[in-house]
């Protein structure tokens, strides 16, 4: 394989794989939003009163209304950063112990030690890399929750 057909290969999968993003990521006031519209669907559709529901969960106000948009992009950004670094980082300790490991032990003949060493090195600071960047990823999956962010 040479270097243009993998260069182009991984570009088509950095490229897709950001289009692997779920747009149903919502923030706290859509989904507050959404689950009003389906009680209003369900009292609509029976005899409950709709001036019930309307008391129970009352309608967002305007300020809400604006602050949406805002949330949902934050709440979807926050959503991309995390599966950018937690899938970073796995991919990151699979090298490391796969290929580098492997490779190093080709590469090394068994006979060179400093071959050998330099590339357990690389393999451990590969992972350990990866392992940064998966707690990373932790991080804001807990603000994700911990900001009522949620997929639908």
């Amino acid at each position: 394989m040479n270097f243009k057909t993998a260069t182009t290969g991984l570009a088509l999968i950095l490229a897709t794989a950001s289009g692997c993003t779920p747009c149903s990521v919502f923030g706290p006031l859509q989904h507050q939003r959404d689950e009003r519209e389906q009680i209003l669907a369900r009292a609509r559709a029976s005899t409950f009163p709709v001036e019930f529901v309307n008391v129970i969960a009352p309608p967002l106000t305007p300020a809400e209304l604006q602050a949406v948009d805002h949330e949902n992009g934050s709440c979807r950004t926050t959503y991309i950063w995390k599966n950018a670094l937690t899938w970073t980082g796995a991919v990151l300790v699979v090298l490391a112990s796969g290929v580098v490991v492997v490779g190093g032990a080709y590469a090394s003949e068994f006979n060179h030690l400093s071959g050998a060493i330099a590339f357990g090195v690389s393999a451990g600071s590969l992972a350990t890399l990866g392992g940064i960047f998966g707690l990373g990823g932790d991080i804001l999956h807990q603000s994700f929750t911990e900001r009522g962010c949620v997929m639908k």
